[in-house]
């Protein structure tokens, strides 16, 4: 068989596997190899740590299409082309809406640039993320965005116009480049900081002295044999071996002094740990609390949540949300331009049941259940007369501001009103 040349391992990788080929080290294509050391890149724990909470609260929030009519109300769409997308916006059953989302935003956190191709296909419009290490944006003199260039084939780089192709891009500030800059790149020092910790305390834990003793001895060892068998007694007892965790037999004229040994507490090296995820939840804009790191009280947390929508995760859902209508709305001008794209931030912030019934029940003046739908909650059978929101006489007639005080203005003596007559008729 003449021999087969491949121009990179990419190719390789794909001709083994379309012939049933297993290459137990096909080498590691360049597109897919991350220089970054684990502790200064994407993998880095603290980094990730706050940006997955970023990205799965953001990717949660249901995706909605709304279309503005001309008296200022609005309507949902849950028909058309559009819609569909959202519904399925990659059209790979294998990844779910959320979890797309979520990887084209991490994207964004992480490497502070983010693309997806619009792709038509003959069951409609589907979005083809691009991985952050396979394209490039470009730019002009002014380090505007003008395009993407993207390595689908590593050899042969194909080039997108933001202004006529179907794109979804969006690329963060620099100074220089128009390129983004990572928080990763301004974080470096400190990610480099928890990573040397991290090695440091294990090597400590496995080659630290485990009985920070010195024998000392007054005088000379018998012969050689005795030497050795304390020797390997000592190392039983250190080692974690037969003689761990038992007392220690010392010869005669031998004694035990305690080594004052460099430890790792010394250094504070665990809580210098959690002031990196600190720092790098700081420079998210997000509360270290709400994520975990540094503790909080019930207040300060339920204060936190009540604002993390509106607050600190609103210039993400924002940016995202200007995005796409540009992109998908406005661009492919395909659709009516009352149409436009929203995250539903209230699925988050509803509270919890009792106080969202509660709430519901205020702002109706009136019951939300019906009694079969509530003997349904609680596994009974539906009644013939529990069909029907049942709506308190002292709601309509009794002067009650709200269904919740329980009493009419009257204290619960209200009486119906009746219609006297008027004077001089009978």
């Amino acid at each position: 068989m003449a021999g087969l040349y491949f121009a990179h391992n990419g190719l390789l990788n794909d001709w083994a596997a379309s012939n049933g080929i297993e290459v137990v080290d096909a080498g590691q294509p360049l597109l897919s190899y991350d220089a970054t050391p684990d502790g200064e890149g994407v993998k880095s724990h603290p980094l990730r740590e706050v940006t997955d909470f970023i990205a799965r609260m953001i990717s949660s929030l249901p995706l909605k299409v709304y279309k503005r009519e001309t008296d200022g109300s609005r309507i949902r769409v849950r028909e058309g082309p559009l819609a569909t997308l959202v519904a399925n916006p990659s059209g790979n059953p294998a990844i779910p809406p959320s979890a797309f989302w979520y990887a084209l935003i991490q994207d964004g956190l992480l490497d502070d640039r983010y693309l997806a191709i619009i792709d038509q296909t003959d069951n409609g419009l589907r979005l083809k993320r691009i991985p952050a290490r396979r394209w490039r944006p470009t730019v002009d003199d002014f380090d505007e965005p003008t395009g993407a260039k993207v390595w689908i084939d590593p050899a042969n780089p194909t080039k997108f116009d933001i202004h006529t192709d179907g794109i979804i891009m969006n690329v963060g500030y620099a100074f220089a480049s128009g390129k983004g800059e990572p928080k990763r790149r301004r974080l470096r020092e400190i990610l480099e900081e928890y990573d040397a910790s991290l090695k440091y305390r294990a090597e400590v834990n496995r080659h630290g002295i485990r009985s920070p003793l010195v024998i000392e001895r007054d005088k000379p060892w018998p012969d050689a044999t005795s030497r050795e068998r304390f020797q390997r007694g000592m190392k039983q007892f250190t080692s974690g071996q037969s003689g761990a965790g038992g007392g220690m037999l010392l010869d005669d004229g031998m004694h035990a002094t305690a080594l004052n040994g460099f430890k790792p507490i010394d250094v504070d090296d665990l809580n210098a740990r959690d002031k990196v995820k600190i720092d790098v939840a700081n420079a998210y804009g997000i509360p270290p609390e709400i994520i975990g790191i540094r503790e909080g009280n019930f207040s300060n947390l339920t204060a936190f949540k009540q604002m993390l929508y509106g607050t600190y995760l609103d210039p993400y859902i924002v940016s995202l949300e200007q995005t796409l209508n540009l992109c998908l709305r406005d661009r492919l001008q395909i659709y009516d331009k009352g149409v436009y794209l929203e995250f539903d931030r209230d699925a988050q912030l509803r509270g919890d049941p009792e106080a969202q019934y509660k709430a519901l029940v205020t702002a109706t003046g009136r019951p939300i259940f019906t009694t079969n739908e509530a003997r349904e909650l609680l596994n009974k059978t539906k009644l013939d007369e529990g069909e029907g929101l049942v709506t308190p006489l002292n709601v309509l007639i009794g002067g009650q501001t709200s269904p919740n005080d329980g009493q009419t203005e009257s204290r619960g003596d209200a009486q119906l009103p009746t219609s006297e007559p008027e004077k001089g008729q009978p």
